[in-house]
């Protein structure tokens, strides 16, 4: 299913560029880490807080000190319902987003604001001795279009024209295939590839992949870390300058999962 997924997705992207653009390939050196706090209930309810914090080289390719500017910090929390032992739906009803990541030669570092509503829908399945999981989610996204460190973010106007506000909610599409594969002990290995769909008032198009490769251990029972390699291929488009970018960022990527010990 996933790989039927990837192809819509490629097909929507080629619908996109019907104009002629320039092309440019850019590689940037970045550095993640995603913090998970999980409260399992003793029924079918759950509910989780992810923190996601990242940092990024210069974007030109050649800088490789991770650390040197923000890049990204997320809030969001998450309240999960079993339908049944493989399916799980969840939904996070608000995230909030600081993005430090449209950079360009005038200037380095901008500061946009999002707010996020994301229902997903998880089917875990066994897989040798592991499992592989597929994961669906859709995000409603509604960033600021101006640089807020000059404007305070604002939720319905953010200062914008009615044309601009027109076009600044989008919705992405995600689909995820993850296999988690146990060795030696407490050890795993983990795998993923996850294509996006970008729809908004303008557009519709395959913008972004991930591939995600680490390896993982189990702490404790209610505790694992992961350290991986994510490779994030993204297509950003700027029409002013008939600019087309084909970026991928290089990503070390530390995962930490904690839930509570629950009382049987």
């Amino acid at each position: 299913m996933i790989r039927y997924l990837f192809l819509m997705f490629c097909c929507l992207g080629g619908q996109a560029y019907g104009q002629s653009y320039t092309n440019e390939v850019r590689h940037r050196a970045v550095f993640w880490t995603e913090l998970n706090y999980v409260y399992k209930t003793s029924g079918k309810w759950s509910f989780q807080l992810d923190h996601q914090y990242r940092r990024q080289a210069d974007d030109n390719g050649r800088d490789i000190q991770v650390f040197r500017h923000p890049l990204l910090q997320v809030f969001r929390p998450w309240v999960n319902y079993q339908l049944s032992k493989p399916v799980r739906v969840s939904l996070s009803p608000i995230g909030l987003w600081w993005n430090w990541g449209k950079v360009n030669q005038y200037q380095p570092i901008t500061f946009f604001q999002e707010i996020r509503i994301i229902p997903q829908l998880q089917i875990t399945k066994p897989l040798k001795k592991g499992e592989f999981i597929q994961r669906y989610r859709a995000e409603f996204r509604w960033p600021s279009h101006t640089d807020t460190l000059a404007t305070s973010y604002i939720f319905l106007s953010d200062g914008e024209s009615q044309e601009v506000l027109a076009d600044r909610f989008n919705v992405r599409l995600r689909g995820m295939a993850r296999w988690i594969n146990p060795f030696h002990e407490q050890w795993y290995t983990h795998l993923s590839v996850e294509p996006m769909v970008v729809i908004s008032p303008s557009l519709t198009h395959f913008d972004q992949n991930r591939t995600y490769l680490a390896i993982g251990r189990s702490i404790r029972k209610n505790l694992r870390v992961e350290l991986g390699y994510l490779n994030q291929f993204a297509i950003q488009r700027m029409p002013n300058d008939q600019l087309r970018t084909y970026r991928f960022n290089h990503a070390i990527h530390v995962f930490v999962y904690l839930e509570n010990v629950r009382k049987h």
